[in-house]
């Protein structure tokens, strides 16, 4: 945006042709790009909605595609309403700036935790590794391993074949769930049932079933190891998750005093990409007061902007 902003002044400054036709040109390809992404987005987010309702169920997670998806039809009919009607213009056009300074946050925020995504998502771990720790997730009919937990540890299994092919030492895998309410089991209990259905060997399975959530399943998982390890500086630890979870359980990996890299599941694209929205919100909400008080602020500096630009008398009164 810097360099964007610095080339537009320097074409003004020097009214160089050739700057000004290469500044055209970048807009026009910005603008081509922003346009072709909000409809790509729109038409992702009724995708994953009506897939995900029509195989996963309705449940207010779920909604939370659908919801992005009305909310980029909503900005798009204010954005032409402010366009078209010249008599409202000034009204709307103020309510626009604010709604697309907020946005521009939340898309700046949004795309730190994709770029965060990603970077986890294509990291392949050394093959020397001591513990591999599985997060649970729910179970069918209170006992039966998920098509989602079973990718969570087919992607733990994988490392754990690989690195007992090459080092002939595999890593223990510590499998990490406690029981829910709806559940017969504890998820660890059902996760080390498939692991052994798969060929590991009983004595490479830890089982963790204390854990409620993400957090603790770090810090109970912890507390397995260290009752292990005289020394846990040099140990070198992974978790498996799903891929659009890695990234926060790494937050919370850290937040449990655990040192620990994470690899990703893949998960189907319609399931993936409503989970990933579902993240950020959570990211968000862990630093709602930071958040909050920043929108604040660039409400605040937009809204006085504004109103010296439509009432320019105000500045002249203090000059």
């Amino acid at each position: 945006m810097i360099s964007g902003l610095s080339l537009i002044m320097l074409a003004s400054e020097t009214g160089n042709p050739f700057l000004f036709f290469l500044v055209v040109i970048i807009g026009i390809i910005v603008t081509l790009i922003l346009l072709t992404g909000v409809f790509i987005i729109l038409a992702i987010s009724f995708y994953s909605a009506v897939t995900l309702l029509r195989k996963e169920g309705r449940s207010k997670a779920n909604l939370l595609s659908l919801l992005v998806g009305i909310g980029i039809l909503l900005w798009l009919f204010l954005g032409m309403v402010s366009f078209k009607n010249v008599e409202i213009n000034d009204v709307l056009s103020v309510i626009m700036l604010l709604v697309n300074t907020i946005l521009l946050y939340l898309l700046l925020i949004f795309s730190n935790f994709i770029l965060s995504s990603f970077i986890y998502g294509i990291y392949r771990p050394l093959l020397r590794q001591d513990y591999i720790i599985v997060l649970g997730s729910g179970l069918i009919r209170g006992k039966t391993v998920s098509p989602l937990l079973a990718g969570r540890i087919d992607r733990a299994l994988k490392v754990y074949r690989r690195q007992a092919a090459r080092k002939k030492n595999p890593p223990m895998l510590i499998m990490s769930g406690g029981k829910g309410g709806d559940e017969q089991i504890a998820e660890s209990e059902a996760m080390k049932q498939y692991a052994l259905e798969q060929g590991i060997s009983e004595d490479h399975i830890l089982v963790e079933d204390q854990s409620k959530n993400t957090y603790e399943n770090m810090l109970f998982s912890r507390r397995i190891i260290e009752s292990r390890e005289q020394d846990m500086k040099h140990l070198r630890i992974l978790f498996s998750t799903s891929n659009y979870h890695v990234f926060r359980a790494s937050i919370y990996a850290r937040k449990a005093n655990l040192k620990a890299q994470g690899i990703g599941a893949k998960t189907k694209f319609y399931f993936w990409y409503n989970a990933l929205l579902r993240e950020y919100v959570a990211i968000l909400a862990m630093h709602k007061k930071t958040h909050i008080i920043c929108v604040l602020i660039l409400v605040v500096i937009v809204g006085l902007a504004s109103l010296l630009m439509h009432n320019p008398e105000i500045v002249t009164r203090f000059i």
